[in-house]
Parts: structure tokens; sequence; C-alpha cells
């Protein structure tokens, strides 16, 4: 988590990224944290969590109202009075002024203020967890574009080495041909071997452009922006599966986020019982009324000062609400419990999947790199052969195909291995500090 904030203080700080758009790992993930909108977004949801989580919300402070009027009126009076006198004027002016302050605060409800604060808690933690998922959720993408990118320029690299091999090898066919030693149906081979890479490498060209484009996306940049991917090779890191293992239960993010939703559901079955609790409000009111008359039994009333009381709510029957509610949030509880047990096991699941694909990659990787070096040997030694006359086109086809797909196996087993490896780091929760 202490990773995930430093990473996080980057959208504050702006990072510098690396001019004439040459990018490492590092400079990708800073400039995708900087500006990612997925990002943005989960932060502006943490950030109404934390609004929402306060006192007042919660219903904890007292409610404060202020009144003022003031009215002022024309009227005709025609008063008789028990003494036998009477009052009788038209067009008379009177007005009356009233001011006054309420104060509400229901001091106890059941400690349904603590229930509800609890779970405005639990739901900012849950968008701290949502926003941390987010974060490791683009680390993961923009590691995962990068190192296909990797993989893309390794292919063009090799593509373009068989490329030369075939350019040679034509170059000898037709030579053969020009002095009657070979036959043409060698050159026509080579011809189509020599095209058939150079569609592929194409093909490979295109991929990369659309690998760009969504790092672009990811990097909030126009998608046709060129960038150069400064690393060329891949950091495949060493894996304890052990170690991970025993990360998941207080590391994982998705299971962190089921946990948190427990947390939740027990605050709100503490505000459901609250409600069935009688609940104490202390209710004062401070007050002026004054009215004035030129005519009539009083020409001047006015009263000032405050009051206090004590409200007591008791509730009786609600037609079984709340019980029925208390039911719901049983069986939510109930349910949360297996959701929380299936997320621990399918973690556990592709954990020990990632980890054996890690495994397999790694090991093939060595023997991948041993198969590319003699696949160069091998082809060296049929190309020679192939310009002394000592072998036919077959032959060095053959040997040069070996040499295609062993270059094409270890670049595959690497990038295996590294995507195996960041997998892995992303269900322990510690993809950025890959």
């Amino acid at each position: 988590m202490k990773v995930k904030a430093l990473l996080l203080g980057l959208l504050l700080s702006g990072a510098v990224i690396a001019q004439d758009n040459l990018f490492t790992v590092k400079d990708a993930i800073d400039m995708a944290l900087k500006q990612n909108l997925a990002i943005q977004i989960a932060s502006s949801d943490l950030e109404i969590a934390k609004i929402n989580n306060d006192w007042g919300n919660a219903g904890g402070l007292p409610t404060i109202i202020g009144n003022l009027s003031n009215t002022e009126a024309v009227s005709n009076i025609d008063q008789q009075l028990a003494s036998g006198n009477g009052i009788k004027r038209n067009n008379v002016s009177n007005s009356s002024f009233n001011a006054n302050i309420g104060v509400s605060w229901r001091v106890f409800n059941g400690l349904r203020v603590r229930a509800t604060k609890d779970r405005f808690e639990s739901l900012e933690k849950m968008g701290a967890i949502a926003l941390n998922q987010q974060i490791d959720q683009i680390v993961f993408d923009v590691l995962s574009t990068y190192y296909n990118l990797i993989r893309l320029q390794k292919q063009i690299q090799a593509t373009e080495s068989v490329i030369a091999l075939n350019e040679e090898r034509l170059k000898i066919a037709k030579t053969r041909l020009a002095v009657g030693s070979g036959a043409k149906t060698d050159m026509l081979q080579a011809s189509i071997d020599l095209n058939e890479q150079q569609v592929t490498l194409q093909e490979i060209t295109t991929q990369v452009a659309k690998s760009k484009a969504a790092m672009n996306t990811i990097l909030k940049r126009p998608s046709s922006e060129a960038f150069i991917t400064a690393d060329q090779h891949f950091q495949i890191p060493q894996i304890n599966y052990h170690d991970m293992s025993e990360k998941i239960d207080h590391q994982n993010l998705q299971l962190l986020l089921a946990h948190q939703e427990k947390v939740k559901l027990l605050a709100e079955k503490k505000i459901i019982n609250a409600q069935r609790i009688p609940s104490i409000t202390i209710n004062s009111t401070t007050q002026l009324n004054r009215s004035k008359s030129r005519a009539g039994f009083f020409l001047t009333n006015q009263s000032f000062g405050p009051n206090i009381g004590l409200g007591l709510g008791i509730p009786i029957f609600n037609g079984n609400i709340y019980k029925t509610e208390l039911k719901v949030n049983g069986i939510e509880q109930k349910r949360q419990d297996l959701q929380i047990d299936l997320i621990r096991s399918e973690v556990q699941r592709d954990l020990y999947v990632a980890f054996q694909d890690y495994k397999q990659a790694e090991s093939a990787t060595t023997l991948e790199e041993a198969n590319v070096k003699l696949a160069e040997e091998n082809n060296m030694i049929a190309t020679e052969r192939f310009k002394k006359l000592q072998s036919n086109s077959i032959e060095l086809r053959q040997a040069q195909l070996s040499l295609i797909q062993a270059q094409d196996r270890f670049i595959e087993t690497q990038y295996r291995a590294q995507l195996a490896a960041m997998t892995l780091k992303f269900l322990a929760g510690e993809i950025t500090k890959l």
C-alpha cells in the first residue's frame, strides 16, 4: 500500500517524463498514473466518499434553524369591551415581528449515529481499495503492453535477420542457376520464402502500431503519437510461490474489497437495530414576538425568551419492516462470506496456474536460448555447404525454418515468463513493485 501511495503522489507532483518520446517502463507507468482517466475517475469516487464520511452527515450534530418574519397591515377595528366601552376605527396600521432560533439534537438513537459513521468509514475504505485496484490494473496494462512491444521489436529484429538470410540464399540460387549448377525451382522457392518473411515483417509492424495506440490510450495521448521503447529486454523477476500465496489474504485487492463489503453489512445491521430502540431528542427555541397597533385592546405586545424540551420516541410497530430488513441483512452477510471464500479460492487457483506457466516458461527459455544458438550454427553450416554445392536448397531451407522457429519460440517463452510473473505480482497485490 505504501508503494501505491507513493505512486499516487505522482498525480499531484507531476512526474518528469522522458524527452523525445523515449519511454522506459517506469516513464510509461509514471505518465499513466498522472494522466490515466480511469484513475482520475476512481480518485473522484474516493474524494466523494471522504466528504460523506462526516459526523454531521451521520446525524451526530445538532440542527440549528433561524427564522425571521415581519408583517405590516392596515385594518378596520370594531371592538366591544367587557367594561361597556367600544373601539371603532378604520385604516389602523399594525405590525407583527417574529424572530426565533431553534435547536434540535438527537442525543441518543440506539447508537445509530456511530453505526452510520462506521458505514461511511467502510465506504471510504472501499473507495481507497477501488482506487488502488484501478492503479494496479493500469500498471498491469502498461507493463503488458510495454513488454508486448518489446516482444514485437525482438520479432522484427529476428525477421529482419531471416530476410537477410533469405536474400543471400536467393542470391546464391540465382548465381547457381546462371552458371547452370542449380535448378530454377531453388530460385523460385527462395523468392517465395523471402516474400513470405517480408509479409510477416509487415504484419508485425502493424501489430506494433496497434500496441502503441493501446499504450497511448492508457497514457491519455493521441493514438497516432509516436514513441520508442527505451527498454529492449525483458525483466523477469524471481518468484517464490509460497511468499506470493501468503500475501493474498492481506494484499489481494479483490479479496480486501470483499472483506470491506462484509464490514459495511455489519454496520448496516447496527443501523437497522438502532431504529428499534427508543430515541431521545433535545429541542430548544429562543424567540422574540412583537406586535404593535395604533388602536385596539393591545397597542404593544412583546414576548421574548428561550424554552427547552426533551422528547422521547418509542418505536412500537412498523409492520415488521425492521425485522424483515434484519433477515435480509443476515442472508446478505452469509452470501458475502460465501463470496469471500469463492474469491479466495479463485485467486489461489489463478496464482497456482500462473506459477505453473511461469516455471514452464522459465525452464523453456533456457532450452530455447540454447536451441537458437544451435539453429544459428546449423544455418551457417548449411549456407556454406549450399555455396560449395555440397547440399541442395531443401537442406538450406530446412535450416532456415529451424532458425525461424527457434527464434520465435525463444521470444515467446520469454514473454510468457514475463507475463506470468506480472500476473503473480498482480494477484499478490505487488504489481507496483515489479
